[in-house]
């Protein structure tokens, strides 16, 4: 079964190892294509910048964060290919899941976030899947964010108490 599994800056990718080990575990054979998708620059730091040098500003990006999962995929012995694109992330996933005949896209995704909820914004997985017919399967894990951790918390602590203040000035 072959398998594109976006990996990114953050460590959420290295939620479908367990995945992949139980699948492998199972007998059935393990195919993994690593893709990190690097942001194209704009037209003005284009022309400040050499191609030469902006693709080793890529290439140094996407090799640190592709690392730790190529890392840990050497360990389980898992066969695995590892590629860089450039442009938009959705639509390089959609792309790169058909070129590479992927069976499925795996997503480690930290815990939904409470601002995407109530703002109902969908999320990478949801967006992948709208762009491709190959199967988006969400791998869940992590902690929450720092700043979910913290602001959300604080922010609906402050719409409380501005809340009654305002019911008190009223009275």
């Amino acid at each position: 079964m072959r398998y594109l599994i976006p990996v990114g800056s953050s460590d959420a990718a290295l939620q479908t190892l367990s995945h992949l080990e139980a699948v492998a575990s199972r007998g059935v054979k393990v195919e993994v294509v690593l893709l990190n998708v690097q942001p194209a620059f704009n037209r003005r730091a284009s022309r400040l910048a050499s191609r030469a040098a902006r693709d080793c500003f890529r290439a140094e990006r996407s090799g640190a964060a592709l690392a730790g999962m190529t890392r840990r995929l050497s360990r389980a012995g898992i066969c695995f290919r590892a590629r860089t694109e450039t442009g938009p992330l959705i639509e390089r996933i959609a792309a790169t899941a058909e070129a590479e005949d992927a069976d499925q896209i795996l997503v480690g995704v930290a815990p939904p976030s409470q601002w995407l909820h109530w703002m109902m914004l969908p999320s990478l997985p949801q967006r992948v899947a709208l762009r491709t017919g190959i199967p988006v399967v969400s791998v869940p894990g992590g902690s929450e964010a720092p700043i979910e951790r913290y602001l959300v918390r604080a922010g609906v602590a402050g719409i409380a108490l501005l809340a009654g203040l305002l019911l008190a000035a009223n009275q």
